[in-house]
């Protein structure tokens, strides 16, 4: 079947391309839509602040997720708020937490973003079956857990 090797050797190129494409086609999409001027790293904070739609997303939510500091989150915000694309307001409880929200703009940002990666998640699952569904997402899981630990190290190390 596979020598070790020849298959970590494809395993690394198909991962490589892989992201390569993803952030190809996201740029290209981006580019194309004259409405929306946002850069990939906007669109996936977006992306991030719009799990919780509701309520908002404080700072530090954000940052932890997106694996940045809060300083760079808050710069990021300012500019998307000056683009219309998100707001902040103050927490009802405890007003020193500061909440962000997308705007209607920025809602619909992340519709078209969430398109192109629902549209994406689709394709690779058509014709799957489930036994093989169930290995993709275990290794994709297995993947995310490996770069989530080197994210932990290099943070460990700062």
């Amino acid at each position: 079947m596979w020598t070790l090797n020849a298959f970590d050797e494809q395993l690394n190129f198909v991962l490589t391309k892989s992201f390569q494409l993803i952030s190809s086609v996201e740029k290209n999409m981006l580019s194309r839509s004259k409405k929306m001027n946002l850069s990939i790293s906007e669109i996936n904070m977006l992306e991030v602040i719009n799990r919780k739609p509701i309520e908002g997303r404080l700072i530090g939510e954000i940052a932890s997720e997106l694996y940045i500091t809060p300083s760079s989150v808050t710069i990021a915000i300012n500019k998307l708020e000056k683009k219309g694309y998100v707001t902040r307001k103050r927490g009802s409880t405890d007003a020193r937490c500061v909440y962000v929200q997308l705007t209607d703009l920025g809602k619909r940002a992340d519709r078209i973003h969430k398109r192109f990666h629902k549209s994406m998640a689709m394709s690779v699952s058509s014709g799957l079956t489930d036994d093989e569904k169930s290995i993709l997402l275990k290794c994709m899981r297995k993947m995310n857990d490996f770069l989530e630990n080197k994210v932990k190290m290099m943070e460990a190390v700062r």
